[in-house]
């Protein structure tokens, strides 16, 4: 090459770094559009999966059992004559179960809206424990105050919706009914069917037994408020996931299905046992869960948006690896060529967040890494007007990907993946870069290649 034609060459390859960081800087704007995009479609598929969850009474929580029993308090007040009357008031002595064991087999399946899949499923939940008798004398209250014969049981959900069927409960295998009554004020829980109770029951005490089916999706609650308590969960569902309050003491997963076990004590809890029910004990607003939920094995936009959180590396190591090849090759590469391939970098984004709504995330990844990868390939080999640095690029491209996905499947590692990868883009620059005379002439060495 011309001396001459190199030293202005030279000239230009140094203010090149700095039109490179103006474009990298210039192309996070779209990256950024296309991350609300991913919130956006986030956003629909939200909606979309609340539409089908509604009428299905969302996320059911089973909140447990009690029993309410009604007393009479008679208060004292003077007119305006002075003469004195007396306010007759009714408030219930609320009581939770001794025992509570739980059994069911939980079936999902996935319901579409548009191009969304949300899992629901349908379940029977099998239950039965003990009450013991009503401990009013804690109370110092008279047993003649107390109304035995309107005592009832409450059964609490956080939505009725979750019902497909009215629950069966039995007393001593003694089926019971409905009430006519709904006294709200002595209920714990969301929402309450009320049951009667005899009197005898609610004076000695009882066994129960009960069976729900209910209907929900996403996630299944359920409350141990009794003061022992045993839950057994099985399902077809390979990908789990358990939370809240207490984990399962024993679980299986297999390809199969799960199965699960808790065993929690009321001491672990901050339920009371029993309590009256104009004092605020009885508050289950703020109570402790057992959370089973049905995750899905991928969550497609949870990874596209991580997958843009690493967007300005990988604009930078394809227009770090032109201006590399730009020096060896000594073939001038105009900002516009810089911005093109610039723009099929971020095209991979949106490739990536609009075919994985219809594709799994696994295969579109590839899908847009290999298509991206292509195109570098053939649109290098042009402008460097040789197959092999159009090779060399697309190797590039293709290697920073796989990276990518790397860092995307090991989230708890992602940190230190990203880190040694930058350290390494950095010691392989020196590397190759380390004999370059900014200057002026490149060595003998640099110009045969």
């Amino acid at each position: 090459m011309n001396p001459l034609k190199l030293e202005g060459f030279t000239k230009k390859l140094g203010i090149k770094p700095f039109i490179i960081l103006v474009m990298v800087l210039l192309f996070l704007i779209p990256v950024n559009m296309i991350d609300s995009l991913i919130q956006d479609r986030n956003f629909y598929f939200k909606e979309a999966s609340d539409s089908i969850l509604q009428p299905k009474g969302g996320e059911p929580n089973l909140e447990g059992l009690a029993i309410a029993v009604p007393y009479t308090v008679f208060t004292e007040k003077k007119d305006a004559q002075g003469l004195t009357t007396y306010d007759k008031l009714t408030y219930y002595i609320v009581s939770v179960p001794e025992t509570l064991t739980i059994n069911t087999n939980v079936e999902p399946e996935y319901l579409k809206r548009g191009i969304f899949e949300v899992p629901v499923f349908n379940c029977t939940v099998n239950a039965e424990g003990a009450f013991s008798p009503v401990e009013y004398e804690h109370y110092n209250i008279d047993e003649d105050l107390i109304q035995w014969d309107n005592a009832l049981l409450l059964l609490g959900i956080s939505n009725k919706k979750s019902f497909t069927q009215t629950p069966l409960i039995t007393a001593d295998a003694s089926p019971l009914s409905l009430s006519l009554l709904s006294p709200y004020e002595s209920s714990p829980f969301s929402n309450t069917v009320f049951y009667d109770v005899p009197s005898e029951f609610a004076r000695k005490g009882f066994s129960y037994s009960m069976s729900i089916d209910i209907q929900g999706g996403n996630a299944l609650h359920i409350t141990p408020l009794a003061s022992n308590n045993s839950f057994s969960v099985t399902s077809s569902w390979i990908t789990p996931g358990f939370s809240g309050g207490w984990l399962p003491q024993e679980r299986t997963i297999t390809e199969d299905g799960f199965s699960a076990q808790w065993n929690i004590a009321g001491l672990s809890t901050s339920y009371p046992k029993t309590w009256l029910s104009y004092r605020t004990g009885g508050d289950l607003s703020s109570a402790e869960q057992v959370d089973i939920s049905f995750l899905t094995p991928v969550d497609n936009y949870q990874k596209a948006e991580r997958s843009v959180k690493y967007a300005l590396l990988f604009l930078i190591i394809p227009f770090l690896a032109i201006f590399i090849f730009e020096v060896f090759t000594k073939i001038q590469i105009h900002p516009v060529q810089y911005c093109l391939i610039g723009l099929a970098d971020v095209i991979f984004y949106l490739l990536l967040l609009s075919v994985s709504e219809h594709l799994s995330f696994v295969v579109t990844y590839w899908i847009a890494s290999a298509a991206v990868s292509l195109l570098m390939l053939f649109y290098a080999s042009a402008i460097f007007k040789k197959l092999k640095w159009g090779g060399f690029f697309a190797v590039v491209q293709f290697v920073s990907y796989i990276f990518l996905f790397g860092t995307l499947q090991a989230e708890d590692y992602a940190l230190l993946i990203g880190s040694l990868g930058l350290f390494f883009v950095v010691v392989l620059l020196m590397l190759l870069t380390r004999k370059i005379d900014w200057y002026g002439n490149l060595s003998d060495k640099e110009n045969k290649l």
